[in-house]
């Protein structure tokens, strides 16, 4: 055998082995959250995650929100399994929200008033489209694993968007929502 497949054939079952453990903590997170324990961010980090993904994502009467999704721990799984420049970019955007706070507050995020954060998560998202400072683009990339990690759990896909799975329809009604007819 070369050397070259050798490597590859190595390189293979890590992947392999990172990928059973990615997907037995996900069923952990659907299954017993409480069972989960943090890979990457610290409980105060992660309280910062969850904060902010709840915010992004919040409970109504429709649904529960991002908190009750564990979205959270989803972000901390994909960011565990990720680059350590993704990693690092995580990390850098926690601290500048945390920046922000001390800067408009003088307290660190988690300490703010529910109106206080919301002030600092409208700057994170003033210029979603076009992000210039790392606090917009901490925005972008948490708002995408949040909408990610809520659509792929239990909460978002049954509860929110009612999929009721692999059945079979006799006709597709189409949106009934007033002014959406077509």
């Amino acid at each position: 055998m070369e050397r070259r497949t050798a490597l590859r054939l190595i390189a293979g079952g890590v992947a392999a082995e990172q990928l059973d453990a990615a997907q037995h903590h996900l069923v952990t997170i659907a299954r017993a959250p409480g069972a989960y324990k943090l890979q990457f961010f610290s409980p105060a980090q992660n309280e910062v995650v969850d904060r902010l993904a709840e915010m992004i994502i919040p409970a109504d009467d429709h649904s529960p929100g991002a908190h009750d999704a564990r979205v959270s721990l989803f972000i901390d799984l994909m960011v565990t399994n990720s680059a350590r420049s993704i990693q690092e970019g995580w990390l850098a955007g926690l601290t500048a929200v945390d920046d922000e706070a001390r800067t408009r507050f003088q307290k660190p995020f988690l300490k703010c008033g529910a109106a206080e954060q919301n002030d600092i998560l409208a700057a994170m998202a003033v210029n979603e489209q076009r992000p210039g400072t790392p606090l917009e683009h901490f925005f972008v990339r948490l708002k995408s694993m949040t909408v990610d990690g809520y659509y792929t759990s239990q909460v978002g896909l049954h509860n929110d968007l009612r999929y009721k799975g692999n059945t079979v329809l006799a006709d597709f009604p189409g949106c009934t929502h007033p002014g959406h007819h077509t």
